[in-house]
């Protein structure tokens, strides 16, 4: 549920992990938000979980870098209500709605979250694919993928028609 938009400081945005980058800000991205942004001076509001003390980002991984780079001190925010785990899981969902030549890579990204995030780690399948709207197939892949990450590993994904990652060891 929706509460408001308000505009916040930037400081009080908290990422869903501190020690790695959740979402990846390729330089391109970065830049045409940047470029929007210096010609409009706004760009459209971020998506927060606000838990009470703490607004967790889920969505404008970019649009934040781009205001960051730029000097912005405050942004538009649309704040939900729910705790780190709940925009975690709009995060992920979000992701996985990604279709065309590069969810191939979303996928393994969201894999990697999951995998690498207590939160969600020792998580089974029907309970994952409860909250993330997915067939369990797609999650037992992510057990599958634990396993197979052990360094010199190869792990090829391709996804069949029913959304289901299949793993190959080369």
């Amino acid at each position: 549920m929706k509460l408001k938009t308000i505009s916040l400081q930037l400081l009080s945005l908290r990422v869903l992990s501190e020690d790695a980058e959740v979402a990846p800000t390729a330089a391109e991205i970065t830049s045409m938000y940047k470029t929007t942004i210096e010609q409009k001076l706004t760009c459209s509001p971020l998506s927060v979980c606000f838990d009470g003390s703490n607004y967790w980002l889920f969505d404008g991984y970019h649009r934040l870098a781009a205001m960051k780079s730029l000097g912005f001190n405050t942004c538009e925010v649309k704040i939900y209500r729910g705790t780190r785990r709940d925009a975690h899981r709009r995060y992920i969902k979000d992701k996985l709605k990604c279709i065309g030549t590069k969810s191939l890579r979303v996928f393994k990204h969201c894999l990697n979250v999951l995998c690498e995030d207590p939160d969600w780690s020792n998580t089974d399948s029907k309970t994952l694919s409860r909250l993330f709207d997915r067939k369990p197939a797609f999650f037992e892949s992510i057990s599958l993928y634990r396993i197979q990450q052990k360094p010199g590993s190869l792990v090829c994904f391709s996804i069949n028609k029913h959304g289901t990652i299949n793993l190959l060891k080369r």
